[in-house]
C-alpha cells in the first residue's frame, strides 16, 4: 500500500509508529475543489493546524477562520496576513484577547451577546482598532454527524439566538459597534438540501443588517469516510451560494462579499494514521459466539473520533500472509474499555477484515480532519509525529514527543 509514492511500510521504519502521514497531492486537490465553490474560501484551521497544511492553504489562496488567540497566532506565523483571518468564537478565552484582536486588527465574529458586549468596552477602553464586527447566528436548528457535532439549534451553546437580532442591534449601536458581517455554521455532514434551506434562512437574517458587507455561510460540507460508497458532490453548493448572493446583492443594491470555512472536508481525506498490531485476543458472548479482537498501539489519545462520536474510519492491515477476511474489533492500548477504533453508539462493531498477526501494519484512513489536533498525553503517551509526502518526498514536520518533552512544564515540589 502506498500514500502517493511511497510504500507505508517504508514510513513505519522511518517514523516509527504511530505516526500521522499527510499527502499534499489529495489535500491540493481537496483545495482546488472548494476553492471554487465561493469567491472568498476560509479554512477552519482547528480540523489540522499542522505547519504545512496551513502553508498549503496559504498558498492555495485560502484564507483562515481561528477558533482561539492562540491560533490566530499561529496562522500569523505560518504566513498569513491579519487580514486573512477571522477570530470565530462565543467567548473571549482570556480578558486580554479583546485587546489582541483590536491591537492586531483581527476580524472578530461573535457568538453571544456578552462576546459583543465584551468587544464594543474594549474597543471604547482602548481607543484603537476596527468597530465593524461579524456575528454568529444561531437559526433554531441545526445538523451533524452526531450530536455532538451538532452547532445550531435550541440545545446548541453557539451563536447568538436569532430572535435576539435586535438586541444585538442594540449592544452594538450602544457600543457604536457597525455589524458588517454574518455568518451561521450548524454543524458538519449536511446534504445539499439542508444547505440550502439553511443558506436561505441566513440571507433573511442578513437582510436586517444594513451595514452588511460580508456573509459567512460556514462549513459543515459532507465528506463520506467509507471508501467503498461514491463520495459526497458538493458541486451543486456553487450554484446554491450564487443564487443566496444574487438575492442579497439585490437586495442592498451592491455587491456583498460570500465566504465559506469548511475544515473536514479540506483535510480528512488527505491524512493515515499509521499503527502496529501488537496482540491478539477473544472472548465469547452470552451465546458463546467468540468476539475477536485485533489489539493495535493506535488508542483514543491519538484518534479520539471513535470513541467521542462513533465516527467510521477505513482500516487497512498490511503484512506478509495475512488471513481471511473475518469479523473482527480493532482496539487500541489505551486502559479503557471504550478504546476502541471500530464502535457505533458507544458500542463495539466488528468489521470484516483480513486477520492480521502481531506485527503488522495498521493504516488508518480518513484522519486528516480533527486527529492529531485532538490527541492528548493520556496514559503518559507522547504525542506522535506527524509526515507529510510530496510525490515521493517524506518530509518531518513535527517530531515524536519523549517523556521529557511531557514533564518539563512541571514542577519538582517537595511536601
Amino acid at each position: 500500500m502506498k500514500i502517493e509514492n511511497v510504500d507505508v511500510l517504508d514510513i513505519a521504519r522511518e517514523f516509527g509508529t504511530p505516526v500521522y502521514v499527510y499527502s499534499l497531492e489529495e489535500l491540493r486537490r481537496s483545495i482546488a475543489e472548494i476553492k471554487q465553490l465561493s469567491p472568498v474560501t476560509r479554512y477552519a484551521m482547528k480540523a489540522s493546524s499542522n505547519v504545512r497544511i496551513l502553508q498549503e492553504m496559504l498558498n492555495g489562496g485560502i484564507k483562515i477562520d481561528a477558533v482561539s488567540v492562540f491560533e490566530v497566532k499561529r496562522a500569523l506565523r505560518a504566513g498569513f496576513k491579519p487580514e486573512d483571518i477571522c477570530f470565530t468564537s462565543d467567548v473571549f478565552f482570556n480578558a486580554d484577547d479583546v485587546g489582541y484582536c483590536l491591537e492586531n486588527n483581527i476580524f472578530v465574529n461573535c457568538g453571544t451577546l456578552g462576546m459583543v458586549e465584551e468587544y464594543g468596552r474594549g474597543w471604547k477602553d482602548l481607543g484603537k482598532g476596527s468597530n465593524r464586527i461579524s456575528i454568529r447566528i444561531n437559526p433554531g436548528e441545526g445538523h451533524g454527524h452526531s450530536k455532538k457535532t451538532n452547532t445550531g439549534g435550541p440545545y446548541s451553546k453557539h451563536g447568538i439566538w436569532h430572535e435576539n437580532l435586535d438586541e444585538v442591534k442594540r449592544i452594538a449601536g450602544t457600543y457604536g459597534l457597525i455589524i458588517s458581517g454574518v455568518h451561521m455554521h450548524i454543524g458538519s455532514g449536511g446534504d445539499m438540501e439542508h444547505l440550502k434551506r439553511i443558506t436561505s434562512k441566513l440571507v433573511e437574517f442578513a437582510k436586517q443588517f444594513d451595514d452588511l458587507q460580508t456573509i459567512n455561510f460556514g462549513g459543515g460540507l459532507p465528506y463520506q469516510y467509507n471508501p467503498d460508497l461514491p463520495q459526497e458532490d458538493i458541486s451543486g453548493y456553487k450554484n446554491i451560494l450564487a443564487e443566496r448572493m444574487k438575492l442579497l446583492n439585490s437586495h442592498f443594491g451592491r455587491e456583498i462579499v460570500c465566504e465559506i470555512e469548511p475544515g473536514r472536508r479540506f483535510v480528512a481525506g488527505c491524512g493515515y494514521l499509521l499503527g502496529e498490531v501488537r496482540s491478539l485476543n477473544h472472548t465469547f458472548d452470552e451465546d458463546r459466539k467468540r468476539l475477536d479482537y485485533v489489539l493495535t498501539n493506535v488508542g483514543f489519545c491519538h484518534l479520539i473520533r471513535p470513541m467521542a462520536y462513533g465516527s467510521y474510519h477505513p482500516i487497512w492491515f498490511v503484512g506478509d500472509d495475512l488471513g481471511p477476511e473475518q469479523d473482527v474489533i480493532v482496539a487500541g492500548p489505551v486502559c479503557e474499555s471504550g478504546d476502541v477504533l471500530t464502535q457505533e453508539n458507544e458500542e463495539p462493531v466488528a468489521r470484516r477484515l483480513p486477520m492480521p498477526k502481531a506485527g503488522d501494519l495498521m493504516v488508518v484512513g480518513g484522519a486528516g480532519g480533527y486527529g492529531f489536533v485532538m490527541s492528548s498525553n493520556y496514559n503518559t503517551q507522547p504525542l506522535i509525529p506527524e509526515v507529510v509526502v510530496d510525490g515521493d518526498r517524506l518530509i518531518l514536520t513535527r517530531r515524536r514527543q519523549t517523556l521529557d518533552d511531557i514533564l518539563q512544564e512541571e514542577k519538582d515540589v517537595q511536601g
